[in-house]
Parts: structure tokens; sequence; C-alpha cells
């Protein structure tokens, strides 16, 4: 009986064993998976920036026709807001 018990045990052991292992090699793979969307998060970041900046000259120069500037207003906006939309699919990645 004493021994049925001990091999239980040992069962157990290394099932927890290959249990941490695996959670350990998961572990890797998210932290790698997180500091990849971080990359992607920044240059995503750094693109809203320059479109954001190119928006605010766009704005304050008066040698464009209203109709154009217009055009040029919505198409960055769609951008900066398909720009948002990576963004926050970035987030809710590192979330999970």
């Amino acid at each position: 009986m004493n021994e049925l018990l001990i091999a239980r045990i040992e069962a157990k052991i290394t099932q927890l064993g290959e249990a941490k292992r695996n959670l350990e090699q998961q572990t890797v793979r998210l932290r790698e998976e997180n500091a990849s969307m971080h990359l992607i998060n920044k240059e995503l970041q750094r693109q809203v920036d320059e479109l954001n900046m190119k928006l605010s000259e766009q704005l304050h120069t008066g040698s464009k026709t209203v109709e154009r500037d217009e055009q040029l207003r919505g198409t960055t906006r769609h951008r900066i807001n398909e720009l948002v939309k990576e963004i926050d699919e970035c987030i809710t990645l590192l979330n999970k």
C-alpha cells in the first residue's frame, strides 16, 4: 500500500514538473510577444505623432485651398484612426 502511495506521489511530482516546464516556456514566449508588441506600439505611436505634426503644419499654412485642406484633414484623420485602432489592438494583446 505504501508503495502505491509513493508511486502516486512520484507521478504527481512528475506531472507538476512537466506543468512547470510548460508554464516557463509559455512565460518566455509571452514575454517575447510582449516585447514585440511594445516595439510595434512604439512605432505606431511615432507614426501618429508624425501625422499629427503634419496635420498641424497643414492646418497652419494658408496657401492651400479650403477644399484641399479638408481632403487632407480627412485623409490624415482616417490614417490616425487606423493607427489608433492598431495601437488599441496591440494594447489588447498585451493585456491578454
